[in-house]
C-alpha cells in the first residue's frame, strides 16, 4: 500500500518510528546492568527483581492484545505517541520506586507503553513502504542500535552515580523527546477494519512449532540480554562497565547475526537449515559461557558467539511459521513468542541467585536445546507451496 503523504512527509513519519523503536532497544537493555540495583532500591533479591521483566512483558502483550482486538482503528501516530509518553511515565516511576510494588507497576505502565509502540510502529511502516520487508529490517536495524546502547548508557550512570533514578530519568527523557516528535509528524492511513474472524491463522503443524520455538526463544534472548551482566559480575568478578559493555557485546553481535541471515538466504541457503544451525550453534556457546565465563575473556567471547548465532532464530522462524497465512500467523507468532518473556527471564535470575551464575545460565542452555529439537521436527515437514 503506498502513503498517500509526499515522500518528505513520509521520512519524517518514518523517522519518528525509528526514533521510537530505538527508546524501545535502549531501555530493554538497560535492565541488565541495572536489575541489582533495582533489587536493591526497592528490597528485593536479586532472583525477585526478574518479576520487574515479567511485569513488562505482561503490560507489553496486554497493550498489543488490545491493539489487535480492540483499539486498532485509532491511527497508529497517535498509538505511537501515547506508547512513548506512558513509557517515559513508566520509566521515570520506576527509577523513583522505593518499594517492589510500586516497582512492578512502573514496569507494567512501561511494558503497556512498549506494547503500543512495538505495534504502532510495525502498523506505521507496513501501511506507508512500497517494500515492506526492507522496512521491517530497517527497524530491527534501529532496535538493535539502541539494545547496544542502552547497557553502556546504564552502567555509566551507575558506575557515576550509583543511581538507578538517572538511567530511567535519562530514557524517560528520550522517550518524551520521541513521543513529541511522534505526534508532530503527518499521520499515516488508517488501519482498515478487519473482517469478522481475521484473528484467526491457519493453524497447521508448521506454525505451532514455530510458535513454541519463539516462545523460548524469546525467554532466552531477553533472559540471557538481562542477566549475562550480572553472571559477569558475580562469576568473574567483572567491574559494572566491564559487564556492561559485555551486554552491549551480546547485542551487537545479535545486530550482526541478523544482518548474516539476510545474506544467507539470499544465497539460497534452506531456511529450516539456517534455523536449526543457528539453534545449536547458539546452544553450543551458552554451554561454553555456563562452564568457562569465569574467565572474563572465555566470557566475553561465549556471549558474543550465543548473540550472534541467536541473531537469525527470530526472522527465519517467523518467515517458516508465517508462510502458509501470511496475512494473519505474523500476530500470533508474536503474541506467542512475547509470551516467554513472562516465565523465562524471571526463572534464570531466579536460578542464577539461589543456585549459582553457572547453573542461571545454564538456563539458557536448556532452552536451546527444547528449541532444536521443534526445529529439526519442523526441518522435516514438507515446505508449502
Amino acid at each position: 500500500m503506498r502513503a498517500a503523504a509526499a515522500p518528505p512527509n513520509l521520512a519524517r513519519l518514518h523517522f519518528a518510528a525509528f526514533a521510537a523503536i530505538f527508546c524501545v532497544g535502549v531501555w530493554a537493555t538497560s535492565f541488565g546492568p541495572a536489575l541489582p540495583f533495582l533489587a536493591d532500591d526497592m528490597g528485593m533479591s536479586l532472583g525477585a527483581a526478574g518479576l520487574l521483566l515479567t511485569a513488562l512483558f505482561g503490560g507489553s502483550i496486554t497493550a498489543s492484545g488490545a491493539i489487535f482486538f480492540r483499539l486498532h482503528r485509532i491511527n497508529n501516530r497517535e498509538l505511537n505517541a501515547a506508547g512513548l509518553a506512558m513509557a517515559a511515565g513508566g520509566l521515570v516511576l520506576l527509577g523513583l520506586a522505593g518499594h517492589w510494588s510500586v516497582g512492578l507497576v512502573a514496569a507494567a505502565l512501561l511494558g503497556a507503553g512498549d506494547g503500543l509502540i512495538v505495534a504502532a510502529v510495525h502498523g506505521i511502516m507496513a501501511t506507508t513502504s512500497d517494500d515492506v520487508p526492507h522496512a521491517m529490517n530497517q527497524l530491527g536495524l534501529f532496535f538493535a542500535v539502541g539494545a547496544i546502547i542502552g547497557p553502556v548508557w546504564s552502567g555509566a550512570l551507575l558506575e557515576a552515580t550509583g543511581e538507578a533514578a538517572w538511567v530511567y530519568a535519562g530514557v524517560g527523557g528520550l522517550a518524551a523527546a520521541s513521543a513529541v516528535l511522534a505526534i508532530s509528524v503527518p499521520r499515516p492511513p488508517s488501519s482498515e477494519a478487519r473482517e469478522p474472524g481475521a484473528a484467526a491463522a491457519i493453524v497447521h503443524t508448521e506454525l505451532l512449532l514455530m510458535a513454541a520455538v519463539l516462545f523460548l526463544y524469546v525467554g532466552a534472548e531477553i533472559g540471557l540480554g538481562s542477566w549475562v551482566s550480572s553472571y559477569a559480575r558475580e562469576a568473574a568478578g567483572a567491574g559494572i562497565i566491564v559487564a556492561a559493555l559485555m551486554t552491549s557485546g551480546y547485542w551487537a553481535a545479535l545486530l550482526i547475526g541478523r544482518l548474516v541471515t539476510g545474506r544467507l538466504l539470499a544465497d539460497g541457503h534452506r531456511a529450516a537449515g539456517v534455523l536449526v544451525t543457528a539453534i545449536a550453534g547458539a546452544g553450543l556457546a551458552s554451554v561454553v559461557l555456563a562452564l568457562f565465563g569465569g574467565t572474563l575473556a572465555i566470557g566475553a567471547a561465549a556471549a558474543f558467539a550465543t548473540g550472534l548465532f541467536f541473531g537469525p532464530i527470530w526472522p527465519v522462524a517467523m518467515g517458516i511459521g508465517s508462510r502458509r497465512s501470511p496475512g494473519t500467523a505474523p500476530a500470533a507468532l508474536v503474541t506467542i513468542g512475547n509470551s516467554g518473556g513472562l516465565i523465562f527471564p524471571w526463572l534464570q535470575g531466579l536460578v542464577l541467585a539461589s543456585a549459582g551464575p553457572g547453573e542461571g545460565i545454564a538456563v539458557t542452555a536448556a532452552l536451546c536445546a527444547a528449541m532444536l529439537v521443534l526445529a529439526r521436527a519442523s526441518a522435516r515437514e514438507p515446505v508449502a507451496a
